[in-house]
């Protein structure tokens, strides 16, 4: 049975049981019966009446955790709709663990007069229309049993009081992954991140946290805390280093266009940290890595402009910095010595002059008008003296 079977067949059980419960309207002018009534309600309390069998649910006769099941695996949209019309898809709809809203999983588009406004008043049209949509799927929401909630939201406006009456929904003590994108908004105040649903014990089983286009004053750490992946965030060095140093399980930290911070401090305690990738930071000035165990580094800058700690066990390197000329030159020249373990290194780089001697380099140079990729994928074609 599709989706669209499935939902009719739902509506119809519906219009069923209304019919059964609903009296039917008696003739004006005409009384009726006290024994009719009595026998009426009677039947009104077993839940049959006559003709009862002729309008039974012809649907397929399954278990309440297949249904439950089968609803879990609906578009966000789809499990909606089929809520609305069926109770116990009602009933899975208040405890589903996937909730993703954004422009497209919710098929939010404006009008086409809409669409013919200028930009900013449509943006804000688009907002509130998304803004009532996901408010009203979230008030039929309990929250519980939620393991992932994703919001991108959409268009220029950010009605905070209902972002945050979702966030007191979908933050709970089961939560795994928790997404919030905000749209930034020039010269607006920016939205306040509150941490005190995160740090008060409900988010306590979060793993992958992803915040952009908000302000993040974390005063703690997560203690399952994997992924931690920063966008356009106001946060600083301190208030980072703490959230760090309290999450001991942390493998990947992902930063971007993050102009609060000038020292970047990952603190040695992080034995499972693995992979670090700084982009757009432009008031950084320095990494102070102690992580016994990292790997992987993604920057958009050199190391001699970023000074980095220790990097003797980084093994994967991207250095994409399109406004520096003879990144090549400074890699053969400066990383054996910073980075002895280095086995992948991938180059963006503005314009470079190879030197005869590198001939087992491999450079694949784009139009001229593009920027200069150069990749390399061994350590010995990079440094032949290895």
């Amino acid at each position: 049975m599709g989706l669209a079977e499935l939902i009719i067949a739902m509506k119809k059980r519906r219009q069923q049981i209304q019919a059964v419960s609903k009296p039917a309207n008696p003739t004006p002018g005409i009384s009726i019966p006290s024994g009719s009534k009595r026998t009426r309600s009677s039947c009104e309390q077993d839940g049959y009446s006559q003709g009862t069998k002729i309008m039974r649910f012809s649907g397929p006769d399954l278990p309440e955790d297949i249904w439950c099941h089968i609803h879990a695996l609906l578009p966000l949209p789809d499990a909606a709709q089929a809520a609305c019309v069926s109770r116990e898809f009602l009933h899975s709809w208040r405890c589903r663990p996937d909730l993703t809203f954004s422009q497209e999983t919710l098929g939010v588009n404006l009008t086409f007069y809409e669409r013919r406004l200028r930009n900013a008043r449509g943006r804000e049209k688009l907002a509130l229309k998304f803004t009532e949509i996901v408010d009203q799927i979230m008030k039929k929401h309990t929250g519980i049993g939620v393991k992932t909630f994703k919001l991108q939201y959409c268009g220029s406006r950010i009605y905070t009081r209902r972002l945050k009456s979702w966030l007191k929904i979908a933050v709970n003590p089961g939560l795994e992954e928790l997404v919030l994108s905000l749209p930034v908004v020039y010269d607006a105040k920016i939205y306040n991140f509150p941490c005190s649903l995160l740090f008060n014990g409900s988010g306590k089983s979060i793993s992958y946290l992803n915040l952009k286009g908000c302000a993040f004053h974390p005063v703690a750490g997560l203690g399952c805390l994997r992924k931690l992946h920063l966008s356009q965030v106001h946060i600083t060095g301190d208030e980072l280093g703490r959230l760090l140093s309290n999450s001991p399980v942390l493998n990947e930290l992902n930063l971007s266009q993050c102009n609060k911070i000038t020292c970047l401090k990952i603190p040695c305690l992080l034995n499972q940290f693995n992979h670090l990738t700084v982009f757009g930071c432009e008031t950084l000035e320095a990494i102070e890595n102690k992580a016994p165990n990292l790997c992987t580094v993604r920057i958009n800058t050199t190391l001699v402009r970023l000074p980095f700690g220790d990097s003797l066990r980084v093994k994967n390197l991207e250095m994409l910095w399109p406004f520096e000329y003879n990144l090549v030159y400074y890699a053969c020249a400066e990383l054996p010595r910073i980075m002895p373990n280095l086995e992948t290194l991938g180059i963006s780089s503005a314009g470079e002059v190879l030197k005869s001697q590198y001939t087992n380099c491999t450079c694949q140079i784009p139009a001229p008008q593009a920027i200069g990729d150069l990749s390399f994928c061994s350590r010995r074609g990079l440094f032949p003296s290895l």
